[in-house]
């Protein structure tokens, strides 16, 4: 029988025990890698991709700023632009006043006025329309002159048909057309010719 050596055992134990540490040691860092540091790195991307969009955004705030600008300048004239024109466009046809203005206009032009023939006035939700068809006789640069000044008047219209007859040598060209007028109102249904 061969004698039992007590520092033998307490080595192998000692051994033993400093194995299971570094095996626990061990398993300790793998469940801290999975569950700490791992989610850390996803989170660390997560957040260098967040940071290189927002450089982008940053390197392209001058131009996103030289955009805003602009558009503000373009909203400002649309908003005088549509004020100017509500200013043009009053709440009652107005039929009277409007032929003062075509006739002066017309004289302004050289233009004669042969036949103003007011049309019915058509509802619509928000505003109402009253086509108003003119024959006209008078040179080329008078007929010009009476169309482009059409958008000068204090009345707003647009023409929705042009007709123009040739003319022989010395003769007066014959012109038919038909202007839109528009009457703002929030109930198109209660206007009444003037």
């Amino acid at each position: 029988m061969r004698p039992v050596d007590p520092n033998g055992k307490l080595r192998l134990l000692s051994w033993s025990l400093h194995g299971l540490g570094a095996l626990i040691a061990l398993a300790i860092a793998l469940v801290a890698d999975r569950v700490a540091f791992r989610p850390l790195d996803a989170e660390v991307a997560a957040c260098a991709r967040k940071t290189a969009e927002l450089q982008a955004v940053i390197r392209d705030g001058e131009r996103l700023r030289a955009e805003h600008a602009r558009l503000r300048r373009e909203v400002t004239r649309a908003r005088r632009r549509s004020a100017d024109l509500s200013a043009r466009i009053p709440d009652q046809p107005q039929e009277a006043d409007f032929l003062a203005q075509l006739s002066q206009l017309a004289d302004d032009s050289g233009l004669e006025i042969r036949d103003y023939r007011p049309g019915v006035i058509r509802p619509t939700p928000s505003y109402a329309t009253m086509r108003v068809e003119l024959i006209c006789a008078g040179g080329y640069a008078s007929i010009c002159t009476f169309l482009d000044g059409l958008a000068e008047l204090p009345r707003h219209c647009t023409v929705v048909r042009f007709e123009i007859d040739a003319a022989s040598p010395g003769e007066l060209y014959s012109m038919e057309v038909s202007l839109e007028l528009y009457v703002a109102t929030a109930d198109p249904r209660g206007v009444e010719r003037s």
